[in-house]
């Protein structure tokens, strides 16, 4: 993102430098009027077209997401290209080397190449949203997947869990049992020894 926000930075500085060498016989002030009122419309067509090119995206956090840096990408490289075209044509004009009907012709021509740039602009932005469209159907595809396994594999924890639980439920039951079974063993035999002592004393008595 880093090297894009670069790239558009230079683009711009650019598209500003060309623009301005090329109206060296006016004054700074139209210079910048030009400038301003050229980037503006540039700006607009562009912001336009990539309206026109978003509006049938099913996902419309897509044109969100792309229109910042597809805009402010393609504005400057409209401008490189259309601005001093312009301002060539409109500074020959202003110190009268070019007549109006020249003028109107070199127009003429720039609003073709503009409209035929703008064109080819709208089929790519297109292209470009629905490929972020497809990726992010596939991203949100992987991402259920990933929470239906995650969810399988809670239920197998829990399903563990429980089985773990039980298993030890029945060794506590079974070792319950056997001390039961053991301790009814011993007073059994106590009382047998009970019996015999008892037997005993009575058979010294007599």
């Amino acid at each position: 993102m880093g090297l894009i926000l670069i790239f558009i930075i230079v683009l711009n500085v650019v598209a500003v430098a060309l623009t301005y060498n090329c109206l060296s016989n006016l004054e700074k002030k139209e210079r910048v009027i030009f400038l301003a009122v050229g980037i503006a419309i540039i700006y607009a067509l562009t912001s336009f077209v990539y309206w026109i090119s978003t509006k049938d995206v099913a996902i419309k956090e897509v044109s969100e997401t792309g229109k910042n840096v597809i805009t402010f990408l393609f504005v400057p490289i409209n401008a490189i290209i259309v601005l001093p075209l312009v301002a060539i044509s409109f500074n020959s004009y202003n110190i009268g080397r070019l007549k109006p009907s020249k003028l109107r012709n070199r127009a003429i021509i720039i609003t073709i190449l503009l409209v035929i740039m703008l064109v080819i602009e709208c089929s790519y932005f297109k292209n470009i949203q629905n490929g972020i469209v497809d990726l992010i159907e596939k991203n949100r595809k992987q991402q259920n997947t990933q929470n239906i396994q995650q969810e399988y594999t809670s239920n197998e924890v829990k399903n563990d869990d429980s089985n773990i639980v039980d298993n030890v439920n029945e060794i506590l039951e079974n070792e319950i049992e056997n001390n039961v079974e053991n301790n009814i063993g011993t007073l059994e035999n106590d009382m047998e020894n009970v019996t015999v002592t008892e037997n005993i004393i009575e058979n010294e008595a007599e």
